[in-house]
């Protein structure tokens, strides 16, 4: 009896022992299979943050790879007209030196009345009168070594600087030409007075012509009938100069004409040379020239041309515009594109001769200012840049092209960390004639689209 109660006992025992194992199992199972759970959720939630984290531009597309710039290497021949100040190098890069040119009369009855005065001899020059401070100084001298120069002081004080007697009484115009450097001005610190024969005539505050430390050249045609009369003349007028405050004056030029029947041009040409070896003809799609200039008149339009080896004569024809730029005054922007005619303006070493000519002489002489004056060449293929403006890292997988009849898939492998741009060239690759689109898509799936013509 007590055998049979023990082995029933074993048996209950042994059926509790089971159920706590299953339990304890099942227990395993329900957290293995929450935690992949928990895991896969955690998982997907990280590839979501990441995929929202992640941001891609492409900020620009190129059509096209450009070359460098090629520059003058020698100084410009000028044909009609004068260089008066600067050199070619000042024309090389986009800067503050530039290079100066003048139109010059073709006919008319000119005469000098002041020859490039640039007070390098006795103070006072002859017929010359200065008060206050203006005095002969060599701390600052655009031409030879010396300069009118007047220095403030630190109550404030005044001067004049005043130019010979000149007769003009039989002018059709007055051309009055001047180099000045500003130091530390202000407005009315430094002004331009003309006399008339009886009254002087504040005329221009030179500070708000052109301002900014340094030097600065002034040219003007007057034909207001009042100035020409016997005894006309210019001056400088210093007004109440602080410590640390100055100007300087030189080269004074002052013309006269008695004809108003002359005609005043500019014609100025260079060579520039393409470097074939880096950029081989059978590359090339185009060529163009870039002028970054500025004039004195708003009123004669400007041309750029090149050497047709072909005809042998400066032409524009084939160019993308022939009609030439009408400046604004301030300093503009003259491109130009050779489209498919390049190859009759450019010799097989290389050498394109650029010209820059107004359209045709009139009254006014015009002064010009080039601050860069460059050819490039546009070679085939295409160029996108790419910015990473996400938190991320990013791998750009590919690129689409696509418009109305065309879609093309590019694979790429670009990897770019937070912030980074990234300039991608495929000179295998042109854009679609017209409207396109394109598109690149990185490996989390985000895309960033940029549409063109």
């Amino acid at each position: 009896m007590l055998r049979i109660i023990t082995c029933r006992r074993f048996r209950r025992n042994r059926r509790g022992i089971s159920n706590v194992i299953v339990v304890a199992l099942s227990l395993v199972i329900i957290l293995a299979i929450v935690s992949n759970l928990v895991l896969w959720n955690y998982e997907m939630n990280e590839v979501d943050w990441e995929k929202m984290k992640e941001s891609i531009s492409i900020t620009n597309v190129e059509d096209g790879i450009y070359s460098s710039w090629f520059v003058a290497q020698s100084e410009y021949e000028v044909t009609l007209g004068s260089r008066t100040d600067g050199g070619y190098t000042g024309t090389q890069t986009i800067d503050s030196n530039y290079e100066v040119f003048s139109e010059t009369a073709e006919g008319g009855n000119g005469e000098t009345l002041i020859d490039a005065e640039s007070f390098e001899g006795t103070w006072t020059p002859e017929d010359w009168s200065a008060t206050g401070n203006w005095a002969k100084e060599s701390n600052y001298a655009h031409d030879g070594m010396f300069s009118a120069d007047f220095d403030g002081w630190s109550g404030g004080t005044s001067g004049l600087l005043t130019s010979p007697s000149m007769d003009c009484l039989d002018s059709d115009a007055i051309y009055v030409n001047f180099w000045w450097n500003d130091r530390a001005l202000d407005n009315n610190d430094f002004t331009l007075e003309y006399y008339n024969g009886s009254t002087w005539n504040p005329h221009q505050d030179l500070n708000q012509v052109e301002s900014g430390n340094g030097w600065h050249y002034y040219t003007e045609n007057i034909t207001d009938s009042q100035y020409f009369v016997s005894d006309f003349q210019i001056r400088w007028v210093a007004n109440y100069l602080l410590s640390g405050e100055s100007a300087q004056v030189d080269e004074v030029t002052v013309t006269k004409d008695t004809d108003v029947s002359s005609s005043y041009f500019l014609d100025i040409s260079g060579p520039f040379m393409i470097n074939l070896d880096a950029y081989p003809v059978e590359d090339i799609r185009t060529v163009e020239i870039h002028l970054r200039f500025r004039t004195d008149d708003s009123a004669e339009n400007w041309i750029l041309k090149a050497y047709n080896w072909a005809s042998s004569t400066y032409s524009n024809i084939g160019f993308n515009s022939t009609e030439g730029y009408t400046p604004t005054m301030g300093w503009d922007y003259y491109a130009v594109n050779l489209t498919d005619v390049w190859q009759n303006y450019v010799l097989g070493d290389g050498t394109i001769d650029v010209k820059l000519v107004d359209e045709g002489g009139d009254s006014s002489q015009t002064v010009v200012r080039i601050d860069f004056l460059g050819v490039r060449v546009k070679m085939y293929g295409t160029r996108w840049t790419f910015k990473n403006v996400g938190g991320l890292t990013v791998h750009l997988v590919s690129l689409w092209i696509t418009n109305s009849t065309e879609h093309q898939r590019i694979d790429i492998e670009i990897y770019m960390n937070s912030a980074e741009t990234v300039s991608y060239l495929r000179d295998d690759i042109s854009l679609p004639t017209g409207g396109y689109t394109t598109k690149v898509v990185t490996e989390r799936g985000n895309t960033a689209v940029y549409s063109g013509n």
